[in-house]
């Protein structure tokens, strides 16, 4: 009875999926766009004419005659007139995480976050006197935390008087009512300066996890200066930093995705902070996002759990819940070393390679045992919350991703950790982990990353603005092979996708990674130059295993998520030198047409329901001259 049962059951199941699917192919199409050149980016990256969308989901695709047959008398067919149209476009690392210069404008004094400008600062006073000055003009209420940003901190000799010459203690004559937490000109979640009244809630409340992970700087009397690097930055920003609110937040995120669609953007992969996931799930609900948004956890958690033993089973079945517009892909640091000077690295330098040079020799290296912060200040601690983390979370099986990892020590020493943890729980654990960045890599560690399947999400912009950096300060050896080397990782069996990690233009980024030119012309690793096929596929199908949709994102093919961009140019036979030309005219996601450019939606009296009609240059247009930004927002 059992067999039977269970045989009538499966019979069941499988009609039942078969009549879904009549039924789908019965249903006239509701958007088919036909005579043009269909870039499938499929398993063959085969080219079609014509393809018809039902629904969300893409329903036909192939050849004019074919798909025209499921048009209806209400199906939008759409004549591309030899246009080419690629896969919705994937970047898995990009920060649409704050508002930035895209928020409506909300008072300093309901953010609790001021602005302390350095370009009129001189001596430690000056610093002082600015804050006492915003103090007295806003007059927050006492024991309320409050938050300052830096702007102008561009010379050596300011950052020594952030870094050097000021004490918490000194913090605390212009702030005696507040704890107060103030940025120090590098990304917040790598550097802070709290003044006494923070330290004292610190030590008070979270005193056994300080003490044994760090990292805080002692003073020339052996006790806490009020500088703190990770993971004590961590516990203060997901603690008691202030936060916006995410009805103030989604109007300034949806202007951006809405450049982003217009650029044939449909998919972004980042860190989130509780909040700013929370302002694209309200867009979700409106049906207002333009773009997908797979997320990484790590923001909120990362320095909160204080025991990853115990404190990460919770997460255990977390990677990819959620639904197809906003989706879970990661839990992890976020940030395991610094940028530019602060890349944890093995290179030696042989000459200046940025201001913070003094206090970071080597780099942050947060995966060291030894690492004892900026110049060595930070006090010693007895565990390294950074590789205890790691470890537990190949434990639980969480993701490592959307994870800053820009120099080469640090991605020699998270492939250790990936060899540890599958030795503790077997050959299956720390699957599908990915590096974001690739800013250095040596060579030496190219088919060990194969080895092991890692993806590096590898950013352009780092020829532009590493490479003549890494060639005065390392040499050109290195410069020209350890900086962004997508083709020798493709070459050694490395898996490799594309990312911005900036604001840009993402056919010009495309192009870069086909030419490898820095601004002044010069080739950087012309051995890494790729062709335009390999590109498109680390923006579309390959990208779509690092969101963990590859089942239905990345490709134009029947059965998956309707995410395609018409655009105006051939990028199959147009020059290399000319991709970062193309223009995006039509782009749909999830089924809808979200984006027409002006010019073609003239050409065809086309202005769909809900999708904005503008050109990129226009809608980036639209932005407030004054960016005001939070600390803890953002990273990188």
């Amino acid at each position: 009875m059992i067999r039977s049962f269970t045989a009538w059951l499966t019979g069941a199941v499988c009609w039942i999926a078969f009549s879904a699917a009549w039924l789908a192919a019965q249903q006239p199409a509701n958007i088919i766009l036909h005579n043009g050149k269909i870039l499938t980016a499929d398993g063959n990256f085969s080219t079609a004419e014509a393809v018809a969308i039902t629904g969300n989901k893409f329903s036909a695709v192939g050849a004019n005659q074919e798909v025209l047959q499921q048009a209806g008398p209400n199906t939008l067919k759409i004549d591309l007139k030899g246009r080419t149209v690629v896969p919705g476009l994937i970047d898995t690392h990009l920060h649409i995480t704050g508002p930035g210069p895209y928020a409506t404008t909300i008072p300093p004094e309901k953010r609790r976050s001021f602005t302390l400008d350095w370009r009129a600062v001189t001596n430690k006073q000056d610093a002082l006197n600015q804050i006492k000055a915003i103090m007295e003009r806003f007059k927050p209420p006492a024991g309320e935390w409050i938050a300052f940003g830096s702007s102008g901190l561009s010379t050596v000799e300011k950052v020594k008087i952030l870094l050097d010459d000021m004490h918490a203690r000194d913090l605390d004559t212009v702030l005696p009512n507040n704890p107060a937490i103030l940025t120090v000109g590098i990304p917040d979640e790598n550097g802070l300066f709290v003044n006494g009244k923070a330290l004292d809630i610190l030590f008070s409340k979270h005193g056994d996890f300080i003490r044994k992970y760090g990292r805080f700087w002692l003073g020339s009397n052996g006790l806490p200066d009020g500088h703190l690097e990770p993971p004590a930055t961590r516990l203060i920003l997901n603690t008691y930093a202030p936060r916006r609110e995410s009805a103030d937040m989604a109007p300034g995120i949806l202007s951006r995705l809405q450049e982003l669609s217009a650029q044939g953007h449909t998919t972004i992969s980042t860190k989130m902070r509780l909040n700013e996931i929370d302002a694209y799930k309200m867009l979700e609900k409106q049906s207002e996002q333009v773009v997908r948004l797979a997320y990484g956890l790590g923001f909120d958690y990362f320095g909160s759990v204080e025991d990853p033993a115990t404190g990460l089973k919770r997460f255990e079945n977390v990677m990819g819940s959620g639904s197809d517009i906003n989706w879970v892909v990661s839990l992890s640091p976020s940030s395991l070393d610094g940028a530019s000077t602060r890349a944890c690295t093995n290179q030696k330098r042989t000459a200046a390679f940025g201001i913070l040079d003094t206090w970071w020799p080597v780099g942050q290296c947060h995966t060291d045992n030894e690492f004892r912060g900026g110049s060595g200040r930070a006090a010693n601690i007895n565990g390294n919350y950074f590789r205890d983390f790691i470890v537990n979370m190949g434990r639980y099986n969480l993701r490592l991703a959307n994870d800053h990892v820009a120099g080469d020590r640090s991605v020699s020493n998270l492939m250790n950790i990936i060899e540890q943890v599958r030795s503790q729980y077997g050959a299956t654990a720390a699957k599908n982990w990915a590096f974001d960045h690739c800013t250095l890599v040596d060579p030496k560690d190219f088919q060990r990353a194969a080895r092991l399947g890692v993806t590096f999400s590898c950013a352009p912009k780092y020829i532009q603005s590493v490479a003549p950096e890494a060639a005065e300060a390392y040499g050109p050896q290195v410069a020209n092979t350890f900086v962004v080397p997508v083709k020798s990782l493709l070459d050694a069996g490395a898996k490799v996708v594309y990312e911005a990690d900036r604001d840009t233009y993402v056919w010009e980024d495309l192009e870069l990674l086909m030419t490898r030119k820095d601004e002044d012309g010069k080739v950087w690793g012309p051995q890494e130059r790729i062709d335009k096929t390999t590109a498109l596929k680390m923006a579309t199908r390959w990208a779509s295993e690092y969101v963990l949709k590859p089942q239905l994102l990345g490709s134009i093919e029947t059965g998956k998520l309707a995410d395609l961009a018409v655009i105006d140019r051939d990028y199959m036979t147009i020059p290399a030198e000319q991709v970062s030309d193309i223009q995006a005219q039509l782009t749909v996601m999830d089924g809808k047409v979200v984006f027409v450019q002006t010019g073609f939606a003239n050409e065809y009296n086309l202005r769909p329901a809900g999708a904005i009609v503008s050109t990129f240059p226009e809608l980036k247009a639209r932005r407030p001259a004054r960016a005001e930004s939070m600390v803890g927002e953002g990273g990188g």
